[in-house]
C-alpha cells in the first residue's frame, strides 16, 4: 500500500516538473525579449544635413555639415548613431536628444566604427574613442602602435 501511495506521489510530481520546465523556460525568455533594446533612432542624409530621427521622443534633430565636408562612414544602433566626416566625429544620443561633437585630429583617419543599443566605438588611427548613449558623454584614449 505505501509503494502505492508512494508511486502515485511521484507521478504527480513529475507531472508538476515536467508543467514546470516549459513554464519557467517561457518566462525566461519573455525576461529577456523585455529587456532587448527596440529600434529608437535613424539616420538621415539630405544633401548638406543629417538629422536623427528620435522616435522616443517623436522629433527630428538636425546636424548641419560645414563646407567641403563630407561623410566618410556612419553606424546606427537601436539608441545611438555615429556619422564620421572627414572633420568631424559626431554622434546623436536618443537619451539626451542631441548631437555631441568632436573633431578629427590633423592626420587622423578612421579605421573601423561600431554602433549598438547605447554604445558606440569608434577607432582611429591615433585614437579609440566610445560614445555611451545614456549619458551622452564620450571617453577616449591615445593609440600606441608598436611598429615591427
Amino acid at each position: 500500500m505505501f509503494k502505492l501511495l508512494s508511486r502515485i506521489r511521484f507521478s504527480q510530481h513529475c507531472q508538476f516538473v515536467l508543467w514546470l520546465i516549459p513554464f519557467l523556460l517561457f518566462c525566461s525568455v519573455s525576461a529577456v525579449a523585455d529587456n532587448a533594446i527596440p529600434k529608437l533612432v535613424y539616420l538621415i542624409f539630405d544633401e548638406d544635413k543629417v538629422m536623427a530621427s528620435n522616435i522616443e521622443f517623436n522629433r527630428f534633430d538636425e546636424l548641419s555639415l560645414n563646407a567641403k565636408e563630407e561623410v566618410v562612414n556612419h553606424e546606427v544602433g537601436n539608441a545611438v548613431a555615429v556619422v564620421v566626416t572627414n572633420t568631424r566625429i559626431m554622434a546623436y544620443s536618443i537619451s539626451k536628444s542631441g548631437w555631441v561633437i568632436k573633431e578629427i585630429q590633423a592626420n587622423e583617419t578612421l579605421e573601423s566604427i561600431s554602433a549598438e543599443d547605447y554604445s558606440a566605438l569608434i577607432v582611429t588611427s591615433k585614437r579609440f574613442l566610445s560614445f555611451n548613449g545614456k549619458t551622452g558623454l564620450w571617453a577616449e584614449t591615445k593609440r600606441k602602435k608598436i611598429f615591427k
